[in-house]
Formats: structure tokens, sequence, C-alpha cells
């Protein structure tokens, strides 16, 4: 299988095949050294992927991002009647402030104040909750698109690839996006949004 480096340590392996420092450097002295089966540096076969457009674009991605739309639509659909709800109570408290007594007066103000406070709270934690369960959804997407990238490294023996955020400039040929996101969408044409909760500790 095609083997992968760090971006850090890829670049001084390139330096060092196309001579601009001797391999001896293209260790970091501060780390322990790699175990080197055959004691030879690879010439390195560079690939370039769009990673970010492919979590964008890819159908997976898409269909994930339209569910999480629909939800988001639906709970501020519940926060706006709630909302409603706690602002038509409230001024309900205000009107009988002139026949309450001020205990009982304050007393119906902090029970509203608690009310909205757990509304508050339970609208964060819907939030949150949605959030997680976009990102390990968005997670099974990742997984198979390493996978994706992998195999096409194997078969074009690629041993280096890097993201489209690290590079300025890049070759057209050396440009595997395309692939990679039709591969993706061969694969994984949709997932759907967790939403069970994550199990502790993770």
């Amino acid at each position: 299988m095609t083997k992968f480096y760090s971006v850090s340590a890829a670049f001084f392996v390139v330096l060092a095949a196309c001579g601009f420092i001797s391999p001896a450097y293209a260790q970091d002295e501060s780390t322990p050294p790699a175990a080197e089966p055959s004691g030879v540096i690879p010439v390195p076969k560079v690939a370039m992927v769009d990673y970010q457009k492919i979590l964008r674009e890819s159908l997976a991605a898409q269909s994930l991002r339209e569910q999480l739309d629909q939800i988001r639509r639906q709970e501020r659909d519940k926060i706006a009647k709630l909302e409603d709800s706690l602002r038509d109570s409230r001024q309900e408290v205000d009107r009988q402030r002139t026949v309450l007594s001020p205990e009982a007066y304050e007393e119906k103000v902090r029970e509203w104040e608690r009310k909205s406070g757990e509304h508050v709270r339970e609208v964060e934690k819907r939030k949150r909750t949605l959030d997680i369960a976009f990102e390990r959804s968005l997670g099974e997407i990742q997984n198979v698109l390493v996978k994706v990238i992998r195999d096409i490294s194997d078969e074009k023996k690629i041993n280096l690839v890097f993201t489209r955020s690290q590079v300025l400039l890049v070759d057209p040929d050396m440009n595997i996006t395309d692939d990679a996101m039709a591969r993706l969408n061969k694969e994984l044409a949709s997932v759907k949004l967790a939403t069970t909760p994550a199990p502790a500790g993770k």
C-alpha cells in the first residue's frame, strides 16, 4: 500500500529528493527517527486534492446539509412560538402588577425568568446537539473520502498528497479532486444526519 507522510516531513523529503538539502536533515533532530524499511527515500510523486470543496459539493455532503437546514427551520419555528408564548406571559404578569401584592408580583416575575432561562438553555443545548450530530455525520463522509484518495494514490503510484489549502500553484495534471469527487459520489451518495447522542467520553 502507498505510504503517506505528514506535510511537514514531506516538505523536507521533497527538498532532499531534489538535492536542496542533505537527506540527513530531512528528519527533525528533535523527533525520534522513524523506522526505515529500505533506507532509501522514494522519489516523490505528488498530487493535490481540494478536500474542502469535496466536503462542500459532494452528493453526500449536500444531502447532509439539506437535512440539517430542514431541522434548523423546524427548530426556528418552535423557538419562535415559544418566545411568543413567553412574551405573552410576561405581558400578562405586568398587567397583574396593580392587583397583586409586591411579593406576589415578584414571585411571578421570578417564575417567568426561570422559564425564560430554561428556554435559553434548551435552545443552546439543542444547537450543540445538532452541531455534534453534523460533525459526526460529516466524519462518515471524511472516512470514505480518505479511502477514495488512498485508492487513487495506490493506482497512480502517488506517495504524497497535499490539500488545496497547502499549495499556492499546482499543475492541473496533479489535481485529483474531480476523480475523488466522482468516486465518493458513487460510493456514498447520501448520509443520514446522526440523531443519537455520542457515546460517553467521545
